[in-house]
């Protein structure tokens, strides 16, 4: 083998393995009325010629969430699925109680400013279906109430979403279209009341209303990731079997769920199935029978 064909060989081999190689990227934006900081991150598998969907990774107050989109446990995911991960750092000003984000009003500014970034990126990458991908929301803490905040603003967009321990809902009673975008709203019985009454309240007064969300409580668990983040990546893919069309792109072709189309738990009792003389609201919504054993063996499982 002559030079001229081995430095072809090595040329090609350095081009394909670039070509294949994960991208991330880095938008920072001007602050806006109700955040000081918006700063994002996504991270791009590789290999993938459309993205289905972005999996946007929400930390706890005013945190950075950046960082996450390099864990191996949600890249493993997003390569699964062919889902790009999104990490936002978003904060506020400051103001009299910091315990009380303000950023999460998506509806007065952050929202958009996550929009942007998507858009900024997508243009960035030629990848212009990331511009209306569908998402799924993580987050914990004040993590979790901006994903109630974003499927309050934008349900349409949304497939899946976690509610995780955290305290304040500037949306606690959503528009209806919130109320059928499935939702995992999740409680460390050890944690604050407050967060777990709001969380339970707000809930409750949806589910006696018909939505199609999931509650779960976790006994010997305060605020804390415990059991949930596990169990939300089999809610997620539970969902996404209902609602995502295969060779579909684009939120616009999610399908609508309904509440025939999983089973039902009772989260008093820990029972799954239906049953007669049982208040809508003592119910919670299972997308399948295996995430209603899953759903079942984290409630009743005592704390260690």
């Amino acid at each position: 083998m002559n030079i001229l064909k081995i430095i072809l060989i090595i040329g090609f081999s350095l081009f394909f393995t670039a070509a294949s190689i994960a991208e991330t990227h880095d938008v920072s934006l001007e602050p806006g009325n109700v955040y000081s900081k918006a700063e994002f991150r996504m991270w791009l598998p590789d290999g993938v010629d459309n993205y289905r969907g972005i999996l946007m990774l929400n930390p706890g107050s005013n945190g950075d969430g950046r960082p996450q989109v390099e864990d191996e446990y949600w890249q493993a995911f997003a390569k699964k699925h062919d889902f790009a991960l999104l990490g936002t750092f978003l904060q506020d000003h400051m103001h009299v109680n910091m315990m009380i984000e303000h950023y999460i009003k998506v509806a007065e500014g952050s929202g958009k400013a996550i929009i942007d970034a998507i858009d900024q990126v997508a243009m960035k990458t030629g990848h212009q279906e990331l511009s209306y991908a569908p998402f799924l929301l993580w987050g914990m803490s004040a993590g979790g109430e901006i994903n109630h905040e974003i499927a309050s603003w934008i349900p349409e967009r949304v497939i899946a979403y976690v509610v995780n321990k955290g305290g304040y809902y500037y949306s606690a009673v959503p528009p209806e279209e919130t109320r059928q975008t499935p939702g995992l709203y999740v409680i460390g019985l050890d944690d604050y009341p407050s967060r777990n009454l709001m969380i339970k309240g707000m809930y409750l007064t949806n589910r006696r209303a018909g939505a199609l969300w999931t509650l779960v409580e976790e006994q010997g668990v305060a605020h804390e990731v415990a059991g949930s983040r596990d169990l939300a990546v089999e809610y997620y893919e539970a969902v996404m079997k209902l609602r995502m069309v295969e060779d579909a792109m684009g939120y616009k072709a999610l399908k609508p769920v309904s509440e025939d189309m999983g089973t039902v738990g009772n989260v008093y009792k820990h029972t799954i199935g239906a049953e007669e003389d049982v208040l809508k609201e003592d119910t919670t919504w299972l997308p399948d029978n295996d995430f209603a054993k899953s759903w079942l063996a984290l409630m009743t499982k005592k704390p260690e």
